[in-house]
């Protein structure tokens, strides 16, 4: 059913909790987040490790994070907002909005501390020469380091950042505008490690010829995130990776800001449905599909691992045969996985578990046929508490 500790027990904890209304739920697994997180800093010590709202914006979730001691990431005004309510400080708030509206950055200028990074060189004629934001300039580094061609935000074409091949020009808007910190993403899950190093050298050169002609101009060096989701027993390529990081900045005094969202998350939530109709010979209807898998129904669906209980949850363990899974929304296209292995014996009223379904789900959730959101929960290892009720979609 999963790569480490059974999540067994978490889901018969939650089962007699769940009302009539409550067709599917979604749980943040916290020992698991926990782990990740410890990981992260083992492998990039001394950091200060932003976490990515949009990946999972959950607000008692945010909290969690600040709470154990990370920062986060805000792609969006509103995301800044919601790191602000959850408590972060705001010297651990990154701001990364390609199109800041004037207004927005009015409202960010003078939070001192806030890292907030532009996304073009036109963008830093907006802020006032006295802001008190430590202010970074985002570099494309034109590198490809293997992202999935939606997330691969460093390619030449891409809408991010400056490219580093327009040097010259970056030096000099760094020395002529209150600029003190320099950022790239390569994009989400990167395969291609050897290209990031690329793409970090490239961020240090940068930044060592501003320093070069205004010594401590940059102090600050925000590198992204973007590794792929790994089984939990696993997690070699964040070790690797930190270790690659650490290599190329040894000797150097930057700062080092990371924004990881899926590979911490990913791993740190599993997701249950009721199983509403068994269509022999090889179908089942759930109560999840593109509205909370919109990533998956819409582009190449991630290999979740399922398992299945009886309502009184009890583990299915019969003979497997392929089954294809689908979704509650009326579209062709809601599947949330085709001839999926399941256990031939399944009845109504079972539950699908789908596993490592923390990233990229329930901040996507599809407004598509007006479906409520299930209600949220949270495992901490002996005990689950709900973290929100059901909610309406508010169009």
């Amino acid at each position: 059913m999963e790569n480490n500790t059974s999540i067994l027990p978490a889901v018969q904890s939650l089962l007699p909790q769940l009302g009539r209304e409550d067709t599917a739920a979604i749980v943040t697994h916290l020992p698991r987040l926990k782990a990740r997180l410890a990981h992260l800093s083992a492998a990039m010590p001394g950091m200060q490790h932003s976490i990515a709202i949009k990946t999972n914006p959950h607000a008692q979730l945010l909290r969690t994070l600040v709470e154990l001691g990370y920062g986060l990431e805000a792609a969006s005004i509103e995301e800044v907002r919601r790191a602000k309510a959850a408590g972060c400080p705001v010297n651990q708030i990154v701001f990364d909005s390609p199109v800041k509206t004037r207004h927005e950055i009015a409202e960010v200028a003078y939070e001192k501390g806030m890292l907030v990074n532009v996304n073009t060189l036109a963008e830093l004629k907006r802020f006032p020469s006295d802001a008190t934001c430590i202010l970074g300039i985002r570099i494309n580094p034109q590198v490809h380091a293997g992202s999935p061609e939606m997330f691969d935000v460093s390619k030449n074409e891409s809408k991010f950042g400056v490219p580093i091949s327009q040097q010259s020009d970056l030096i000099q808007a760094a020395l002529n505008y209150p600029v003190n910190a320099l950022h790239i993403h390569s994009g989400s899950q990167m395969q291609n490690l050897d290209a990031q190093k690329e793409a970090l050298i490239g961020l240090r050169e940068v930044a060592i010829a501003i320093n070069t002609q205004s010594p401590g101009k940059i102090n600050t060096l925000d590198i992204g995130g973007g590794l792929p989701s790994e089984p939990l027993q696993a997690q070699t390529k964040m070790s690797i990776y930190g270790a690659m990081v650490q290599e190329v900045f040894r000797g150097t005094s930057f700062k080092l800001v990371t924004e990881f969202g899926q590979w911490v998350h990913a791993p740190a939530g599993f997701a249950i449905s009721a199983i509403e109709y068994v269509v022999r010979p090889d179908r089942v209807f759930i109560h999840l599909g593109a509205d909370f898998f919109m990533r998956d129904a819409y582009t190449r669906a991630r290999p979740f691992p399922l398992a299945v209980v009886s309502a009184e949850g009890v583990l299915r363990q019969g003979e497997e045969r392929p089954f294809d899974i689908a979704g509650p929304l009326c579209f062709a296209g809601d599947y949330l996985a085709h001839k999926k292995n399941l256990p031939g014996d399944l009845e109504e009223n079972d539950l699908l578990i789908v596993d490592e379904t923390g990233a990229n789900t329930y901040a996507l959730w599809s407004r598509h046929c007006s479906r409520t959101v299930p209600s949220y929960w949270a495992w901490d290892g002996n005990s689950i508490v709900k973290w929100s009720e059901r909610q309406t979609i508010g169009f």
